[in-house]
């Protein structure tokens, strides 16, 4: 195995391989390990809805800049196509009309294809759905979902192509550092140096800087799908999500629906200590709770029948944002983590700022600055019409 390089990705999801892809763009020499395989960790098991509907001006526009590259997936990376596109509407109470209109023309201001609709235009576009007790709602044309495994494989074979190399199986078991400067990794292979690390390691992250003696605030938790087998009176639906029914759904291959969560209560009561020894199995509490909030929605589901299910890691910040920067304390050590549910829509413009920072660092005004490291102990944590919440 190759035992010198430039920079050094750990981490094979999409934002391990989405920075990869730009590094190796740039010219630079790069490694990627990965222990297990590309898309082995919460990449694989994304629910990949790709929507542009966030509070905040700076992720609005790493929303439309990332879909813009799944919208052209194949011209980017080479690799077959993963997008498919589906509507996506947000509902919300009357009382919470005003700051969704502001919101969406935020959204608007930034190049987003979105706008207000009423409960009656929300029927007439989806005649399958129960707009009850709902104020208006947010409406995107472009948005979808990807084959999450697809598009991290087809981002790491296109950074192979570059000249990327990226090897699974190997897994880093400690970082190596030198009067506070980080010169490479130990792998359960061998050491390996480098002049940069870039810790993409999602839930992974506070355990390996826990070994060198830093502290990251990211909690792991345990997050739900369930895909339910559709009645035939429901053929065709959008992505919906709403804060009444507190759920997302999307269509599935083979008359699916899959649905989740976006109650922060939910997604945050089951902690998890152990990132890779966790319950990947779904109760039937949740696999009811669910059901009845889909055809709440969408009452055909009613006689709707469950298919799978299965339970994914959320690696969560204080303020349900990224943390991408550089280490404190440790030159060429940097963190791209935190993503709370974002991680795969922003897969994209997160892998392209990461290989900004380290290759030209920071700059007043950058986009990339709002996601600091050491915003939490300093008061700055990102605010947005959706606090603290999967919908950012």
């Amino acid at each position: 195995m190759k035992t010198k390089t430039d920079i050094i990705v750990i981490g094979g999801g999409i934002n391990g391989v989405c920075t990869a892809f730009h590094l190796a763009k740039s010219g630079v020499d790069v490694m990627l390990l990965e222990k297990s395989f590309i898309a082995g960790g919460p990449t694989g098991l994304s629910s990949a809805i790709v929507r542009q509907h966030y509070s905040n001006p700076v992720t609005a526009r790493m929303a439309l800049n990332s879909l813009r590259v799944w919208q052209n997936f194949s011209e980017v990376t080479k690799a077959e196509p993963v997008f498919t596109n589906e509507v996506f509407m947000i509902g919300v109470r009357p009382e919470d009309v005003e700051g969704l209109k502001a919101n969406i023309k935020m959204q608007q201001s930034v190049g987003i294809d979105t706008k207000f609709v009423t409960p009656e235009e929300m029927s007439e576009m989806d005649p399958n759905l129960d707009v009850s007790g709902l104020g208006g709602g947010a409406y995107e044309p472009e948005s979808g979902y990807c084959d999450p495994a697809a598009a991290a494989s087809g981002f790491a074979q296109a950074a192979s192509n570059l000249g990327a190399v990226i090897k699974t199986g190997v897994e880093v078991t400690n970082l190596s550092i030198q009067a506070r400067r980080i010169i490479g990794v130990e792998t359960d292979q061998g050491n390996i140096s480098g002049a940069g690390v870039i810790l993409a390691t999602g839930p992974w992250t506070p355990h390996i800087l826990k070994k060198i003696g830093k502290s990251v605030p990211i909690e792991t938790a345990r997050v739900k799908v369930v895909l339910y087998k559709k009645p035939v009176e429901l053929r065709e639906h959008g992505i919906w999500a709403d804060f009444i029914s507190q759920i997302y759904l999307r269509p599935e291959t083979g008359g699916l629906m899959l649905v989740g969560s976006i109650s922060p209560v939910e997604e945050t009561e089951d902690q998890v200590t152990n990132p890779d020894v966790f319950n990947d199995k779904v109760g039937l509490e949740v696999i009811s709770s669910f059901a009845e909030r889909a055809a709440m929605r969408y009452p055909a589901m009613q006689n709707s029948h469950v298919h799978s299910s299965f339970a994914s890691l959320y690696d969560l910040s204080p303020d349900w944002h990224h943390i991408l920067d550089a280490v404190p304390g440790i030159e060429g050590l940097y963190i791209c983590a935190g993503t709370s549910g974002h991680g795969f829509k922003l897969g994209p413009a997160v892998g392209e700022m990461m290989a900004n920072l380290v290759l030209n660092g920071k700059s007043p005004g950058d986009d990339i600055s709002l996601f600091s490291f050491d915003r939490f102990e300093s008061g700055r944590p990102i605010r947005g019409q959706y606090e603290y919440s999967i919908l950012g």
